[in-house]
């Protein structure tokens, strides 16, 4: 099924993808959004859920003013009612999300296959490349002064170094080394489609990102600009 989903994406954005992966990545996340915010403003009463929203800061600024007083009969009903708020909210925007999950859920995985990292485990100094039916063996060498890494190709017998580019199944591939974190796990050899370097380093994602990394980037503030241009709370 996945495959089939994969196929049929494949197809339709068949003309993407002579472009740079970082602009495709970037033209989906904005699809995606636009599609989001549109879904939100055909099936949602933009009004209602405005003064559900309203009324839901009002309640929460209620409770507060309920618990400075101690006042716990009142806390009860306020709690009540923004818990009948809140359901409301949620059964409005449940329509458009299932419309936004449909697409997610196709197009995901294709961004997946398409983008995302292969990773070879190192057996002994081999590490196959493998993505779908292509597959390309390489030989690694760790050097034991320095620790640095160069990956020889046993297809053309081209040397790389760790953060070059290479040619694999008609796409373009940085290829880095992982050493292994345990005396449980191997080192790996990662070959990554992506890895746009960000201006400053963030925490936990670091100073580059991948498909997802900048899928989530570039959908934030897109989704911001498509709801504030077509009015959707």
């Amino acid at each position: 099924m996945a495959e089939i989903l994969i196929n049929m994406v494949n197809v339709l954005f068949s003309p993407l993808l002579s472009l740079e992966p970082v602009y495709v990545i970037a033209l989906i996340a904005s699809f995606l959004s636009l599609v989001f915010v549109v879904a939100n403003k055909i099936l949602v009463n933009q009004d209602k859920l405005k003064h559900v929203k309203s009324e839901m800061k009002t309640v929460q600024k209620q409770i507060k003013k309920a618990k400075s007083k101690n006042n716990d009969k009142e806390i009860k009903k306020l709690f009540d009612k923004s818990m009948k708020l809140n359901h409301q909210q949620l059964k409005m925007v449940l329509k458009p999300m299932m419309v936004s999950m449909l697409f997610i859920f196709m197009i995901f995985p294709w961004m997946s296959f398409t983008y995302g990292d292969v990773i070879a485990p190192i057996n002994d100094t081999s590490a196959l490349f493998v993505k779908g039916d292509f597959e390309n063996m390489f030989t690694v060498h760790v050097g034991t002064g320095d620790g640095s890494v160069t990956f020889v190709d046993e297809v053309t017998g081209k040397v790389y170094s760790s953060g070059d580019k290479i040619v694999l199944s008609e796409q373009e591939w940085f290829i880095e080394h992982k050493a292994s974190k345990n005396e449980n796990s191997a080192a790996s050899v990662v070959f990554k489609t992506m890895k746009v370097k960000l201006p400053i380093s963030l925490p936990i994602i670091g100073e580059s990102v991948g498909w997802l990394g900048m899928y989530i980037l570039m959908s934030i503030p897109s989704t911001i600009i498509f709801r504030k241009l077509l009015g959707v709370q």
